[in-house]
């Protein structure tokens, strides 16, 4: 356990870093389900002249974690910036969202493709139009049977024709040819084969059992703190976790779960990393696999 009290925290903004040893730095970083992207609140003390870096549209990187095990927890976009006075300190406040947004903000989408063109393909080209590199597309080895336009309404933006066009159509094939339209959507992202999503400014189109990390076990010698059961009444079952800051918590992880209220395998729903004073943790919502 000695090696979690050791902490580590480095922020990048465009070429300028800043440790934790040099700069005092507090951070809220969080994401669920229900979010179009996820969101971060930095602030950093006396930035004097470093802070010509701090402006909107810049790339920021966020390392946090302990000396021996540490890791990417935000990567994105500045918003806004503004500093606060507290006493003799200056506090400058950072609010950025995660590349997803960028799926979100491109240009709409309006293109047709020719019978034979690999989804693969589709999917490349909609995360370059948002100016997102590739992490990994698994190929679901399907092409297009005939022409087909993807796209083509106002709100048709990279995202909207992955999540709304594309993914329910490769999961329809790989469902026995079952075709997710409209409000059929929903059903599709529940029970589908694939998924997609942009994580460390990276675009991923995967299978739902892929695993870019190993399963995080939580348990009283790795740090957790405390469970609580929010499940509501007649719905799925939910619980609540506190832990030691945990990088590697995020959006869909698998853990493993060790406690005297509930143990078993969980996916992460929502998650929240906090730096703040002498908080150093890590909370997440989780449902059972």
């Amino acid at each position: 356990m000695s090696e979690l009290f050791n902490r580590y925290l480095e922020l990048q903004v465009s070429s300028t870093l800043i440790m934790f040893d040099d700069l005092d730095i507090e951070f809220v970083i969080e994401n669920d389900t229900e979010t179009t992207a996820g969101q971060a609140e930095i602030a950093v003390y006396n930035l004097g002249s470093s802070k010509s870096a701090f402006k909107k549209d810049e790339l920021v990187q966020l390392k946090a974690g302990y000396r021996n095990d540490y890791g990417i927890i935000f990567y994105g976009k500045i918003d806004k910036v503004w500093d606060e006075r507290e006493g003799a300190d200056v506090k400058t406040v950072v609010q950025a969202s995660d590349l997803t947004k960028q799926l979100y903000k491109a240009k709409p989408i309006c293109k047709k493709y020719p019978k034979g063109t690999p989804i693969t393909t589709i999917v490349q080209e909609l995360f370059s139009e948002a100016a997102i590199p590739i992490g990994k597309i698994d190929d679901p080895n399907i092409t297009l049977e005939k022409d087909r336009v993807f796209g083509c309404r106002t709100t048709s933006t990279p995202h909207t024709v992955l999540t709304e066009e594309v993914l329910p159509f490769v999961n329809g094939q790989l469902l026995k040819g079952v075709q997710f339209d409209g409000g059929l959507c929903k059903l599709a992202e529940e029970t589908g084969v694939y998924t997609c999503y942009v994580k460390d400014g990276m675009g991923y189109f995967v299978r739902k059992d892929f695993k870019d990390i190993a399963v995080i076990v939580l348990d009283s010698e790795s740090g957790l703190m405390e469970v609580q059961d929010v499940s509501e009444e007649g719905g799925t079952s939910a619980y609540r976790v506190r832990c030691l800051l945990n990088w590697k918590i995020n959006q869909d992880s698998i853990i493993q779960l060790n406690s005297n209220v509930v143990s078993g395998n969980f996916k992460v729903t929502k998650f929240k990393h906090v730096c703040k004073g002498e908080e150093y943790y890590t909370e997440a919502e989780v449902s059972p696999l």
